[in-house]
């Protein structure tokens, strides 16, 4: 297998991509999508254990409905990627800067104190998230249902209500239509574009990067981490970046690309072998920041690994 590094791409090469650079300032994309599952947890080592649970029952359901949707699960991504690198605020910012949506199902003291953290990050996951509380919670005076899901609701979360205790999940017509009005809304997205600026160092939305990058990825797999950085900031033809939030506002603390190769290994979307990064399902993979017709991109894939072999390490 031939590995290609960023110095493997010479300034013909890296022109040559330049110039399928994509001017739009935003474009719809309908991949990759990601939804946050948090609730409950289940014990790992009992095989389907998971599929049995609030959330293995609502991810099958949304697989039906979208089957392009990937469920990541929040301590998943917390435990196995985070650990003590990144503080709880600047997850849950992170949280909502790639997801498409974030379904809580409050079930447990874990799912309880998560249910905290997010209300009370303001309007940070207002259009994003739904809190799935049990039908004993509807008429309830409870601190839940006047503290933490009142404070989501009044930021724009929706609260919807099922018998999450029985087994009787999909019963709830309410999440039903909510889980259906979602998958409707996820067929179609649009995200900002990243341009080339004259600027040597640049602002990069966390949001936009993620397309970015798989298209990078496509084009020179399998490639280390920091040589698949350095291959972006080239194309772009910028000296650093630093990721910011739709807003336009920094993150509490900065944000390592490492967090996100976790979770689009999580995602089932990359592999990471060694180091190095490809894609598990190539041709999901969208013309967002580059525009290449038909299989122009595939063209210039094997392009690029002819010359590698043709020419060594410059191409």
């Amino acid at each position: 297998m031939i590995f290609l590094q960023a110095k493997a791409f010479g300034e013909n090469q890296i022109k040559n991509i330049r110039n399928h650079l994509d001017t739009r300032d935003a474009k719809y994309i309908t991949y990759p999508k990601f939804i946050f599952l948090c609730g409950k947890g289940f014990d790992k080592s009992v095989e389907d254990s998971y599929w049995n649970t609030n959330r293995g029952i609502i991810h099958r359901y949304m697989e039906k409905l979208l089957p392009d949707i990937n469920v990541v699960l929040s301590e998943q991504l917390w435990e196995d990627g985070f650990d003590s690198k990144i503080d709880l605020l600047t997850f849950e910012e992170f949280l909502a800067e790639v997801s498409d949506a974030i379904i809580l199902f409050v079930e447990s003291p874990g799912s309880f104190c998560e249910l905290g953290a997010f209300a009370y990050a303001d309007s940070l996951f207002s259009d994003k998230m739904i809190v799935v509380l049990d039908e004993a919670y509807r008429n309830s005076r409870s601190f839940i249902s006047t503290g933490p899901v009142l404070k989501a609701s009044d930021n724009g979360s929706k609260v919807v209500y099922a018998e999450i205790k029985y087994g009787a999940l999909l019963a709830s017509e309410e999440l039903r239509s909510v889980v259906l009005d979602l998958t409707s809304r996820m067929k179609t997205k649009i995200s900002s574009i990243n341009k080339r600026t004259i600027n040597k160092d640049t602002n990069v939305y966390i949001s936009s990067f993620i397309p970015e990058v798989l298209e990078i990825i496509r084009l020179a797999q399998p490639i280390l981490s920091a040589d698949l950085i350095q291959l972006y900031k080239d194309i772009k033809g910028i000296d650093t970046f630093t990721f910011i939030k739709r807003n336009g506002e920094a993150f509490s603390r900065e944000i390592q690309a490492t967090y996100i190769w976790k979770m689009l290994e999580v995602a089932q979307i990359v592999r990471i072998d060694e180091g190095y990064l490809s894609l598990l399902n190539y041709s999901k993979t969208q013309n967002f920041m580059l525009r290449y017709s038909g299989n122009a991109m595939d063209r210039e894939r094997n392009r690029i690994i002819c010359r590698k072999y043709r020419y060594g390490e410059k191409v």
